[in-house]
C-alpha cells in the first residue's frame, strides 16, 4: 500500500498572473486597430453629414415649395407644376433617407466585422504569446488577473508566491512594434 500512494511531498505548483486586459489593449496591433477604426468611424460619419446635408438641401426645397404653392395669385397651370415638383421632391427625400439609413448600416455592420476578426486575431496572438511564456519559464497555470465574476469581483483574489508576468508579456508582444510617429513641431512665429 506505501508504494502505490504518491509521495506527498511533490514539487509545488507554479503559478503566474497577467493582466489581459492590460496585455491586449497596450499590445501595438490593438493600439493601431484602435486608431484605423476611430479614422473608418470618422469617414463613416463625414459620408453621413455629407448625406444629411443632401436631405437638408431638399427639406428646404420643399418648403420653399410650399410657400411658392400658399401664392393666392397663382395661376392654377403653375400651382399644379408646383405641386408635381413637390411630389417629385417629397419622393427623393424619402429614398434620400432609406439610403442614408442603409449606408450607415451596411458599413457600421461591415467595421464592426472587420474589428471583430481583428480583435479575434489579437487575442490569438496574445493567448500564444502568454502560452509560450509561461512555458519558458516554467509556469504550471497562468492566471488572468482582471477577469471579474458578474458580480465585479476578480475571479483571483489571493495567490500566495505569484509571478505577474505582464509586463514580461507585453514586452515580448511589442518587441517589433513600429516606432511612434514623431510629435508634430509648431512652427515658430516669425521674429517681429
Amino acid at each position: 500500500l506505501a508504494g502505490a500512494v504518491a509521495p506527498l511531498s511533490a514539487e509545488p505548483l507554479k503559478i503566474a498572473m497577467i493582466d489581459m486586459k492590460q496585455a491586449l489593449t497596450q499590445f501595438h496591433e490593438t493600439v493601431a486597430a484602435d486608431a484605423e477604426e476611430r479614422v473608418e468611424r470618422a469617414d463613416i460619419q463625414e459620408d453621413n453629414f455629407e448625406r444629411i446635408a443632401a436631405i437638408k438641401a431638399m427639406e428646404e426645397e420643399m418648403r420653399n415649395l410650399r410657400g411658392q404653392f400658399q401664392d393666392t395669385t397663382m395661376s392654377p397651370e403653375k400651382k399644379k407644376a408646383i405641386a408635381q415638383a413637390f411630389g417629385e421632391r417629397e419622393q427623393t427625400l424619402v429614398a434620400l433617407e432609406r439610403e442614408r439609413e442603409e449606408f450607415i448600416q451596411r458599413k457600421s455592420r461591415g467595421l464592426n466585422q472587420k474589428m471583430v476578426t481583428k480583435l479575434q486575431r489579437i487575442r490569438e496572438i496574445v493567448g500564444k504569446q502568454v502560452q509560450d511564456h509561461a512555458a519558458a519559464i516554467n509556469v504550471d497555470y497562468v492566471f488572468d488577473s482582471s477577469g471579474l465574476t458578474t458580480a465585479q469581483v476578480p475571479f483571483v483574489l489571493y495567490v500566495r508566491n505569484k509571478v505577474d508576468i505582464t509586463e514580461d508579456v507585453l514586452k515580448l508582444l511589442n518587441k517589433d512594434a513600429p516606432a511612434p510617429a514623431p510629435a508634430a513641431v509648431p512652427e515658430a512665429a516669425p521674429a517681429e
